[in-house]
């Protein structure tokens, strides 16, 4: 270690060091996909059927004063649009905070067009899932054959610049630098703001990591921030390019870098004050994923 390029480690980067202060919606347990490495798939088996609209909007304004941002996810929010919609116009009129939305684009959306654009209207920010460019690749992420089609309905889309695509690396499909970058490029061509790719934390098996296949060094996830803004030699992309990484902690596969011990012995030491966060369920209860 050259120490003159050592950098002290960053004791709050990461949200599991509680950086942020957010409510997580799970607004539903239904998805109409099921891809493997989901991990509603495995942990959420007891929500009910339809969310209770007032409930959720009743516990997310009774925490409204500690919180910044809400983000709504699911199994698949947007197969209740218009459940969605009324949570997000009440939070809008009694709250000031901002509203985000992760999906991944069900047919309701394509069926109620008008519907989803206003929704988009009234959001901060929607994340959109797309898995893949080649729909046939994307398919088989979701385990699920697509009903419309969903690249140029992506692209048809109003509001651009408040959509981040959602692009998972995973075996065997998005997991090499050529489909990586291809993907990228299809992506910023249409014109979105930003473009995530995300490695999977909890899903060793089809894991992949972005610094391997790119043949580049980052600095430490773990000590240095697990999200990471990226330029990549040779390539000129107009969105904005977020690498969001995993780490050893919650991916085994991961190696600990020494830096990572002065940080973990750090903290030991020192507590780092955590923001407030939790997750509000579709029955409107506040508690955990589980």
């Amino acid at each position: 270690m050259i120490l003159e390029n050592f950098k002290f480690p960053d004791l709050h980067c990461n949200s599991c060091d509680g950086r942020y202060s957010s409510i997580d919606v799970h607004f539903t347990g239904i998805c109409d996909n099921q891809c493997k490495h989901c991990i509603d798939r495995i942990t959420c088996k007891d929500f009910t059927t339809k969310p209770n609209k007032e409930k959720i909007v009743k516990s997310i304004l009774s925490v409204s004063d500690r919180v910044d941002d809400v983000l709504f996810l699911g199994g698949e929010p947007c197969l209740f649009l218009d459940e969605l919609i009324y949570c997000i116009e009440e939070i809008r009129k009694k709250s000031n905070m901002k509203v985000y939305v992760t999906t991944a684009v069900p047919i309701t959306c394509y069926k109620n067009r008008d519907k989803f654009e206003y929704l988009l209207s009234i959001v901060d920010g929607l994340n959109i899932s797309a898995q893949s460019y080649k729909e046939e690749d994307a398919d088989k992420i979701r385990c699920t054959k697509s009903q419309y089609d969903r690249q140029a309905f992506y692209n048809s889309l109003p509001h651009k610049e408040k959509i981040r695509i959602n692009l998972n690396l995973v075996k065997p499909w998005l997991s090499n630098k050529d489909e990586i970058l291809r993907c990228l490029h299809h992506y910023d061509d249409m014109g979105f703001g930003t473009i995530l790719l995300r490695e999977l934390q909890n899903a060793p098996d089809v894991y992949v990591s972005f610094e391997k296949e790119m043949g580049i060094k980052l600095p430490s996830a773990y000590s240095y921030g697990c999200q990471t803004p990226l330029i990549i030699c040779g390539e000129s992309f107009k969105a904005n390019i977020i690498l969001k990484r995993a780490c050893f902690v919650v991916n085994d596969t991961c190696e600990a870098q020494p830096v990572d011990l002065l940080k973990a012995f750090i903290k030991v030491f020192k507590k780092v004050p955590n923001n407030f966060f939790c997750v509000v369920k579709e029955n409107g209860e506040i508690g955990g994923w589980n």
